[in-house]
This record gives structure tokens, sequence and C-alpha cells, in this order.
């Protein structure tokens, strides 16, 4: 497990999201790509992003804090590009340069510097927004997953060896940052001691665990789905800002953390996104191992960073909404036995019928 020796990833950690209106959005987009149109603000972390509808075509402007090097924009444009010359990759976002060619901009706001870029508005509902998502879904959750893992395999960028808060590489020394924003000494000490038993399962194993470049917020936020047959199948990828190099089964653990507070009543309805990612991209036995693991320590990953972040950006909406179903996911995680979801994880990928149900809390704490 690494550390946090870099400190600017770790004053990045501490920053709001950038102050650019609607109005300053319009702008930008008149001058630097001739475009208007109707905008609406769409949910982020630490950007600002906005959907124009021109009428004819649907962009995203996204403005960065330039607190992150131009270098690392780079690398996701690289990876989007690299994902579209790849036949069977989920589908992925066009970059659209400036009227001067350019794909990122640096421009200055009330005399602060941001990193600006256009990206093709996908088409397609949100994950999230399904009611349900039956075992079909899950499956085919799964197989996009391992179809991401597998268009990234080859691909490279000195843009990928950053420190992210997101890499589960560094999910202890993270949490341990991030701590002392819950205000609750017994939630905050609980959270603690979750981390602790977790990463002493994984540090055993870290040697075994593939690293290549990794997406790291495969959500519902950001799988898109096509609807065929009647049915929602997912079938894009949006928002590259958190990739970078990472434990290859990492993507996995982060899809499979957002779709426990999916699952209903038993927690076994998340196998068939395992299963189906195996049969793509086969893991090895460490990462097999690892899995239900990361996906603990990517759920107390979540529920520390929206806390420090709306301890920061109180008005950040997007986060505060997401604080809720994180909650929820890190409930359900840390309420079964690891043991247990170890065992259940090596049966689905080894065709191993286990008859049982391994029940989810009745309500978040």
């Amino acid at each position: 497990m690494e550390t946090l020796t870099d400190t600017s990833f770790v004053h990045r950690m501490q920053l709001p999201r950038p102050d650019v209106t609607q109005e300053d959005a319009e702008h930008i987009l008149r001058k630097q790509y001739n475009l208007s149109g109707s905008l609406k603000e769409l949910g982020s972390q630490q950007d600002r992003n906005y959907r124009v509808d021109t009428g004819e075509a649907r962009f995203v402007l996204k403005v960065c804090l330039v607190e992150y090097a131009l270098v690392e924009l780079e690398a996701q444009n690289s990876a989007m590009k690299h994902l579209r010359n790849k036949p069977e990759a989920p589908r992925v976002p066009a970059i659209i340069p400036t009227v001067g060619g350019e794909e990122i901009i640096m421009l200055k706001v009330r005399g602060q510097e941001y990193r600006v870029r256009l990206l093709e508005y996908l088409e397609g509902e949100p994950l999230i927004e399904q009611s349900h998502l039956p075992t079909t879904a899950v499956f085919a959750i799964g197989t996009l997953c391992a179809q991401l893992t597998l268009g990234l395999a080859d691909f490279k960028h000195p843009g990928l060896e950053r420190s992210l808060q997101w890499d589960l590489r560094r999910a202890g020394p993270v949490t341990d940052h991030l701590l002392p924003a819950i205000s609750n000494i017994e939630k905050r000490d609980h959270i603690a001691t979750v981390m602790a038993a977790t990463l002493k399962r994984i540090q055993p194993l870290e040697k075994e665990l593939r690293i290549q470049p990794v997406h790291h917020d495969l959500t519902g936020d950001n799988l898109l789905v096509a609807s065929e047959a009647g049915r929602a199948v997912p079938e894009a990828v949006i928002d590259f800002g958190d990739i970078t190099q990472g434990w290859l089964v990492s993507d996995l653990a982060v899809t499979v953390a957002w779709l426990l507070q999916c699952v209903g009543d038993d927690v076994r309805s998340i196998l068939p996104a395992i299963k189906a990612y195996n049969t793509t991209c086969p893991l090895n036995d460490a990462e097999l191992q690892a899995l239900w693991p990361l996906i603990v320590a990517r759920a107390v990953v979540l529920v520390v960073s929206s806390e420090q972040q709306l301890a920061i950006d109180p008005s950040n909406d997007y986060v505060r909404r997401n604080a809720e179903y994180e909650g929820r996911i890190f409930d359900i995680a840390t309420s079964v036995d690891p043991d247990l979801m170890d065992a259940e994880i090596l049966a689905v990928v080894r065709d191993i019928v286990v008859e049982r149900t391994i029940q989810t809390p009745t309500r978040a704490h």
C-alpha cells in the first residue's frame, strides 16, 4: 500500500470546484468554440461541467482546476482516442477542438486560471437512473467493465503516473488523511477500524496484483445504457478524470461497490458482474482474493472523501446526493463476513452452486 508523500496531491484533495458560472461557460463556448445554446450544469466532485445543447448537437464543457497538470488531461484525452480505435471497447466521447485547433486550453476567469476542454456528449441513459437492475443487466455491467480493462491494457501515457485519491493502492493513507473530516467520533473510529482490517487482507496479496491503466470511476453516473428489446444494455463509458495506473482489479471493485446499493435484500446479487468480468478478463488468484477487501476499501474512501468535500464545498449538491448512497454502500460492505464473501466470489467464478442468501442491512446507520 502506497503512502502520501506528494504534497501537491494532498493539497488537491482539499480544493473546491472551479468558480465558473453558467454565464462564464457561455462566454467560453462562444469565444473558443463558436458555439451557443442552452446549458445545464452536470455534477462533479472537483470539476465544473456544463452540457451545452446547440439544437443540432450536444457537448460537455469541462473546466478543471489548474492544480491538475496538463499531462494528466492529455492522458485522459489520449485514453479516449485509444479506446475509440478498439472495436471491442465500450463507446467513449470524442474530443472537440477549439476554433484554433487546440484540445486543451488555459483560461482565466476572474483572475483564476483553469484548464478547459470540450467533449462530445454521448447519448444514453446513465445507469444510475435505472430503477431496477435485473441479473442480465448486472452480468452485462461486468462484461463492459472487463472490456474496458482489456481496451486499456496496452495504453501508455506519462500522464498516468500520478497521485490520485481514488487509486486503491493509496486507500489506507487517503483514509488516514481524510478521517479528521468525520466529526462523529464513533463513526470515525469505526471507519478507521474497518480500513485497518481491510488493509491486513490486501497487503499480503499486493505483489500478485497486476498494474495497468484503470478508469477508477465506473459507477452509475459514468456507465450509459441503451435500450434493446425493452432491456437496458450498458454500452458506453464517460468521465476519464480519474484514470491512472492502478491495480487491474480496481475497476471491477469500484463497479461492484457501486452495485451494492442496487442489490436489494441479497448481497449475492452482485456476483453475476464478477462472473461476467472474470469470463471476459480472467483474474488471478490474488486478484480474486483481494476483490472483496478492495470493494470495502472503496466504500471507505467514498465515505471519507464525501465528508471532506462537503466540509470545503457545502453547496456541492452532486456530492451531497452521492453521500447518501455511499453511506448505504459502506453499510452493506461492512455488514457481511469478508471470509464468506471471499468464498462466494471464488464459488461463482468456479461455477460452484451455493444455495444461501446474504442479507443486506435494512437501513443505513
